[in-house]
């Protein structure tokens, strides 16, 4: 989503525009037929007969969804960028931009900082598991969260100043309930993911942390409750925005 949002940014920088844009396509699109409603965690079902079915239901899930990729179809985000994004370049955008995606097969960051847009930012944001990754000569190109999730060395890399960064990462986890296979593995990723956020985030002259705690990242149709905590939280920090600027500008005044 960073890279999607950055995009819509970049190539029109009107932060009220994007957002009228992007609440157009919430009210105009199939949502069911995006297959969210298999993403979002289900309520807790207390009960012992519910428990054991949703056991067995698992198992059947995850033996027949193991050989597969993904569980949706690229052109559901193909199709979702066309509404969000305009034709044209990276390097068409009014803003310099860079869509950060992974290589599974060297672990390593890739910047793509050419080529179409809509193209790179579909690269960025196909989420593992959910979105199959895509071959390009050697590469096999899947989501930057993977390497990057706050990508600051990346807009380093790029040459900014002053890097204002923006990480979701939850800031605590509820005790775990059930410690079967799968959910010691997904609490294992979520903590290795939250650590590299943390320390990534860290770099940057400001890092914003909205609360989201209580939201799955799939629940898009309650964009405007996630972009209301983004303004609550940046407005805590405009002072140390500020003065972060303030310095920057005066070090690189006295050098020159």
């Amino acid at each position: 989503m960073g890279a999607i949002v950055g995009a819509m940014y970049a190539q029109n920088p009107d932060a009220a525009d994007a957002a009228e844009r992007f609440r157009d396509f919430l009210r105009n699109v199939d949502y069911d037929a995006l297959g969210l409603q298999y993403i979002v965690p289900e309520g807790e079902e207390p009960a012992l007969l519910q428990r054991f079915a949703r056991t067995i239901a698992r198992r059947i899930y995850y033996s027949t969804m193991g050989s597969r990729s993904s569980i949706l179809k690229p052109r559901v985000l193909r199709k979702a960028l066309a509404k969000l994004l305009d034709k044209g370049s990276v390097k068409d955008a009014r803003i310099p931009f860079c869509a950060v995606a992974a290589d599974l097969n060297t672990g390593k960051a890739l910047r793509l900082r050419d080529g179409n847009m809509r193209k790179a930012v579909l690269r960025s944001a196909l989420i593992p598991g959910y979105l199959p990754p895509e071959s390009d000569g050697p590469r096999l190109i899947t989501d930057g969260g993977v390497v990057e999730p706050v990508p600051v060395d990346s807009a380093l890399a790029m040459g900014a100043d002053v890097v204002i960064a923006v990480s979701v990462d939850p800031s605590g986890m509820a005790p775990m309930e059930e410690a079967s296979m799968i959910s010691i593995m997904r609490r294992c990723d979520l903590i290795r993911g939250m650590y590299i956020a943390r320390e990534q985030a860290s770099k940057a002259d400001v890092a914003i942390h909205p609360d989201l705690e209580q939201y799955h990242w799939s629940e898009f149709l309650e964009f405007d409750k996630f972009l209301e905590a983004g303004v609550k939280e940046t407005e805590k920090r405009i002072g140390d925005i500020r003065r972060a600027i303030r310095k920057k500008h005066w070090f690189w005044r006295f050098l020159s």
